[in-house]
């Protein structure tokens, strides 16, 4: 059935129709919500930081993150929306105290164990010091990937054993993979312990 400019009639499980051109307007409008849920998700501040203008707080904030000083451009987008541009002195003050949070050999080998490089934005003089321990913690990362592998390794041939018969050939390689993996482990968890 339909009626005139609008096409077939969908009738849904309660016997109410409705026509093709709502069912249209409704997806154009979730479309339109979801994409400003993601805009308003890749902005850099919300409204109420904006309005708020604790830049100095928003400052420290981004420099315990590694944040370099251009990444005030992103605020300034962000705030443009509501007509408030960013205090650029007090957040670069409010950085500067963020970046002695994030420019220490501790955070330097946590961003490595997390798998991520240390941000190009600390003192020069402290660079050796704190790629080192960077370096260190970029061990203990890789370390943890191959312990993950051979644990998963370990688990898929203990399946694969699980359903062969008690006499099958194959077994005896299986359980000497299974060996071998456990003596690996063994070594990866080792030299874990002396990167920590």
């Amino acid at each position: 059935m339909t009626e005139a400019g609008k096409g077939p009639l969908l009738t849904g499980d309660r016997g109410r129709s409705i026509s093709n051109t709502m069912v249209k307007v409704f997806a154009q409008t979730v479309l339109v919500l979801a994409a400003t849920l993601v805009l308003a998700a890749c902005a850099s501040l919300s409204e109420d930081e904006c309005r708020g203008g604790d830049w100095q707080r928003i400052g420290i904030e981004d420099g315990n993150a590694g944040r370099e000083s251009d990444f005030l451009q992103s605020h300034a987008k962000a705030c443009a929306d509501y007509g408030i541009a960013p205090e650029r002195t007090a957040w670069e003050q409010g950085r500067q105290i963020g970046l002695k949070t994030y420019c220490t050999p501790s955070r330097a080998y946590n961003e490595g164990v997390k798998g991520r490089t240390l941000k190009n934005v600390c003192p020069i003089n402290d660079l050796a010091v704190l790629q080192r321990a960077n370096d260190r913690g970029f061990r203990v990362f890789w370390i943890e990937r191959e312990i993950d592998e051979a644990e998963s390794d370990i688990r898929r041939i203990n399946s694969l054993l699980s359903r062969l018969p008690n006499g099958d050939p194959s077994r005896a390689s299986l359980i000497a993979e299974r060996s071998s993996l456990r003596l690996d482990l063994l070594t990866l968890r080792s030299r874990r312990l002396r990167y920590r």
